[in-house]
């Protein structure tokens, strides 16, 4: 009678184990929590792809990132960066949906950033522009 419980105790923890690491997966990436912001896109047979988010604390409390996306053709030295978006807005449940694993490397100087988030800004009288929510690649009109 003791093994059986003791069966059944294993079961049921096995079972809480699986479903909390099914949650885990299901809540997506920690945004907010990577703090150097770098994360990797669906690449290319020619290109690596990658986004900075500026700021993810602050768009994790409004609900909207602000992101730059990047590109280097494969094999191509660290500094050929292309800038493919200066400047995003995104709402999180599209980023999320968006990045692969967070990145250590991969972050530029902010300035192309900086002017595309001022234009950004000044869109519709000061209230900001659009604001992507379905995927970086889809606003982007890539594959």
């Amino acid at each position: 009678m003791k093994i059986e419980a003791k069966r059944r105790a294993v079961r049921w923890l096995a079972a809480l184990a699986g479903l909390t690491a099914t949650c885990a997966l299901a809540a997506g990436p920690d945004l907010a929590g990577h703090a150097a912001g770098i994360w990797a896109l669906p690449s290319t047979a020619t290109t690596t792809r990658w986004l900075v988010v500026h700021d993810p604390a602050g768009g994790h409390a409004t609900g909207v990132y602000h992101i730059e996306v990047l590109e280097r053709p494969r094999g191509a030295p660290a500094w050929q960066v292309d800038h493919v978006a200066g400047h995003m807005a995104i709402t999180e449940a599209a980023l999320a949906r968006s990045v692969g694993k967070p990145l250590r490397r991969g972050a530029v100087y902010p300035e192309t950033f900086d002017s595309g988030l001022a234009a950004w800004r000044a869109e519709n009288g000061g209230q900001g522009g659009a604001v992507c929510a379905t995927s970086v690649l889809d606003c982007l009109g890539r594959p």
